[in-house]
């Protein structure tokens, strides 16, 4: 069969559109293509992301076009996955904004998948226009001036609506051929619990490192002032062409935000107003407080900071053109009025917090360009296109929801990993939690004061298995090993989540196939699970009783908080009576493929009072769940 990628018409043969003589293209194995979804033709496949698909929709009589988000069958079958998915659909329609990406359905395909229809973009991401500059000379000032300042009043309606962002990017940032601004990807935006938003507790880092607040870098709860941050970052790389923070690794990156302070932008740009330079430096406070009071306030001084900006330093930033910018007629700048900025030009409050409150708290993804899983769906895997096409998913998540974001500097492959034959301080296969599991009896560490911070708790920090080879993860010897560096560190930690992807049926895993390997442990501590009741009934508490054991090829293993997660709805799991080995035994008999093929393999319960499953998927191939009972 064959599809048309201007108008979804399908044909049995080869040869020209019928409709509008435009060459057919074959479906293949994607059954989207051609098929219809609510009143749209499927025409052709936008982007891939690690949580689905983005395709171009064509309504057959008039020809209008959308963008057709649909959740992948592995994704599908996650409760937490598939609120995520739904947040931005939910979020939007909150917000309700022009230069937000608008949603205008929202349903489930025949086998249960979910999908979202949203507006069709022509244009590119700002990412573009940044990527252009070593060849077509820097940006010019007016017009990231006025682009800053429509998505910092799109950035101010979420906010009045108890919605940060979190993931604000270039990526995520698309602009017309117009020149207009329009914000994409809310997947991952912290909703006010009356908003329906406790879902997005299930992780501390949300976001891309490089456009990382500082509270959202250390896993600290984080309000809509991090959204400000991220604006910060995005100035900085616009007006210099580069990003203020470089690392590494992961770890390197997300201190340095912590930090150090970002280099005077004015130095890479000398002709930066340094008012301009103010309200970059002003973004990037590392104190949440010391930061702008509103997305407002910072559309005010950016203003008044380009006032006396020459004409031909308006030329509007726009994505039709090749070069990321467009010529305007001189003399093209913005009147300094309040109508220019919105309704108040003051510091707008957010209803019902005060500056220093907390209105949300924080992954991506593990290895992808600049994004959070994926956009890396926070973009697509490897480079993405920039040209007219809608932007896909800008977060992908991995698996089970792993809280490490996507990596915008790669290391080089194979930096870190846990061989078979090394475990540290332990035997291979003696697994730490006072009950036997695939490979042996408990063994309990002493504590590690080491991993802990001044007040007692997890910090983040690399962790240095001997033997460790990210091509050649011992699977089983990791989560030993993992379990005793976590019970080091918290005595009582119990494992509630185990997730691992590019798992061989060996049990090996391979974390640098395609960048995106992963694999994690999560713990919890019973004794800071319970709420403090010295929080008032109806006050959000900070909750501080969960942590993860993890690594990435980007990454290494990292030991990481999760703080503001509550606990309240989790509890700790059994070791796992399997194997990995067992369980790919198990995937085997259930029709799964073999030889060389590698998996993405979860033990975690779907419900509090629900056992603990395995969770086995061969992308494409094969997806399901099955007790821990092995052959």
């Amino acid at each position: 069969m064959f599809v048309c990628p201007e108008c979804g018409a399908c044909q049995p043969v080869p040869g020209p559109c019928a409709s509008d003589r435009t060459p057919l293209q074959p479906v293949g194995d994607d059954a989207l293509l051609g098929m219809t979804v609510g009143a749209y033709r499927v025409a052709r496949l936008l982007g891939v992301g690690g949580m689905g698909r983005v395709y171009k929709g064509v309504q057959p009589q008039i020809g209008s076009r959308v963008a057709i988000k649909v959740l992948s069958r592995e994704c599908a079958d996650r409760r937490d996955l598939v609120e995520r998915f739904f947040s931005e659909a939910k979020a939007v329609n909150l917000i309700r904004h022009e230069s937000i990406v608008n949603v205008l359905d929202l349903a489930s395909l025949p086998d249960g998948r979910p999908y979202i229809i949203m507006e069709y973009l022509d244009g590119a991401p700002l990412a573009a226009a940044i990527e252009g500059v070593p060849h077509h000379g820097p940006l010019p000032l007016g017009g990231i001036a006025r682009l800053a300042v429509e998505v910092l009043d799109a950035l101010g309606a979420a906010h009045a609506k108890g919605i940060v962002h979190r993931d604000l990017k270039p990526d995520n940032i698309f602009v017309t051929p117009a020149g207009r601004p329009k914000v994409l990807d809310f997947g991952i935006a912290k909703l006010l619990p009356e908003l329906g938003g406790s879902y997005t507790q299930t992780g501390s880092l949300l976001g891309t490192p490089h456009y990382m607040a500082p509270e959202q870098a250390a896993g600290r709860p984080v309000d809509y002032r991090a959204d400000l941050y991220a604006m910060g970052v995005i100035l900085f790389e616009c007006t210099t062409g580069r990003k203020p923070f470089h690392g590494s690794s992961l770890f390197d990156l997300l201190r340095k935000h912590v930090d150090e302070p970002p280099p005077r932008p004015c130095v890479l740009r000398r002709d930066l107003p340094p008012a301009f330079e103010h309200v970059i430096l002003t973004a990037l406070a590392k104190a949440a407080d010391h930061r702008f009071g509103s997305a407002q306030a910072m559309s005010t001084a950016l203003q008044q900071a380009t006032a006396q900006l020459p004409p031909e330093q308006w030329a509007p930033l726009s994505g039709g053109s090749s070069s990321g910018a467009m010529r305007v007629p001189s003399g093209a700048g913005w009147n300094v009025t309040p109508a220019s900025f919105g309704t108040n030009p003051q510091a707008a409050s957010i209803p019902g917090h005060s500056i220093g409150s907390p209105i949300g708290q924080p992954i991506a993804h593990p290895g992808t360009h600049p994004t959070t899983v994926s956009g890396q769906v926070g973009a697509a895997a490897g480079k993405k296109s920039h040209g007219a096409m809608w932007i896909a998913l800008a977060v992908l998540v991995a698996g089970g929801g792993i809280t490490a974001a996507v990596v915008a500097s790669r290391g080089p492959s194979g930096t870190t990993t846990l061989a078979p034959s090394a475990t540290p301080g332990l035997a291979p296969g003696s697994l730490p939690a006072q009950a036997t599991g695939p490979a042996g009896p408990a063994q309990i560490a002493t504590p590690d004061p080491g991993a802990l911070s001044a007040d007692g708790w997890i910090k983040y920090r690399p962790l240095s298995p001997p033997g460790w080879d990210a091509k050649t993860v011992d699977v089983d010897a990791f989560l030993t090993w993992a379990t005793a560096t976590a019970k080091q560190a918290i005595p009582d930690a119990q494992m509630f989540r185990f997730d691992a992807m590019n798992v061989y049926p060996d049990g090996h895993a391979d974390l640098t196939l395609s960048g995106s390997g992963f694999i994690s442990v999560r713990f919890l501590s019973p004794s800071r699970s319970k709420r403090d009741p010295s929080v008032p009934v109806g006050a959000q508490p900070h909750w501080r009783c969960m942590f993860q054991v993890m690594a990435t090829v980007q990454t290494g293993p990292i030991m990481v908080p999760m703080d503001g997660t509550s606990c309240e709805d989790e509890r700790a799991q059994p070791v796992p009576r399997c194997t990995t080995r067992g369980v790919w035994k198990a995937m085997l008999a259930r029709g799964a493929p073999g030889g060389n093929v590698v998996a993405e393999l979860g033990y975690w319960s779907s419900g509090k009072d629900e056992p603990p499953l395995w969770f086995g998927s061969v992308t494409g191939a094969f997806s399901q769940r099955f007790p821990d009972a092995c052959p």
